[in-house]
């Protein structure tokens, strides 16, 4: 089931082929300037034209769509899609947005709820069971965290960002029952949306 396509305004460039992709599923990018970029709000994979020649683009780059105008988003890609540079690049991007985004990360951790009587949101987070999550609605239950540190401090789970990138590069694989984070453009994941319930 395909849905609308929310709108990234900031996106992380993951490659930037100037002479096209000849393995591109698309033949107007086998060999013309071609882009594979991240969304920051939504983690949509999406490949993209430079409107402008001679554009200066590089790899791990952030730009901004709406102030810059330079990129045409052509459509939504997968992981199978990105080229072996783009796969490399992925994990540090997602590191970066999530430390960028911690606030947001953390009110997650606060504010997250039960998605069924039996699972709570918090439990799909890889290495969280029921044990870690009574520890952290405990926790949290005596006083919010305030920062990944104060998370690991409290609850002694270990490096909770590596945890968060972990997960999203889940979603962005696809085939998990629910998306906490990525938007699920071609799948038919329920999006629970977490950072855009609790954006602050």
């Amino acid at each position: 089931m395909q849905r609308k396509r929310p709108r990234e305004r900031y996106v992380y460039v993951l490659d930037f082929m100037e002479e096209g992709n000849p393995l591109d599923r698309h033949k107007y990018h086998q060999n013309k300037p071609v882009l594979q970029i991240l969304g920051r709000d939504y983690f949509l994979l999406m490949d993209g034209s430079p409107k402008v020649e001679d554009v200066e683009i590089r790899p791990e780059q952030l730009l901004d769509l709406e102030e810059l105008n330079i990129l045409k988003i052509d459509d939504v890609i997968s992981v199978e899609d990105l080229t072996s540079i783009a796969k490399d690049v992925l994990p540090r991007i997602l590191e970066r947005i999530v430390e960028d985004r911690k606030s947001e990360f953390v009110s997650f951790f606060n504010l997250s709820e039960s998605l069924t009587l039996k699972l709570h949101s918090l439990e799909l987070l890889p290495g969280i069971g029921k044990g870690s999550l009574r520890k952290i609605l405990d926790e949290r239950g005596k006083r919010k965290f305030d920062s990944f540190e104060d998370i690991e401090a409290r609850t002694g789970l270990k490096n909770v960002k590596e945890i968060l990138v972990r997960r999203i590069l889940l979603e962005l694989e696809g085939g998990e029952k629910y998306n906490l984070f990525v938007y699920p453009f071609n799948s038919k994941a329920v999006f629970v949306g977490s950072l855009e319930r609790l954006r602050i």
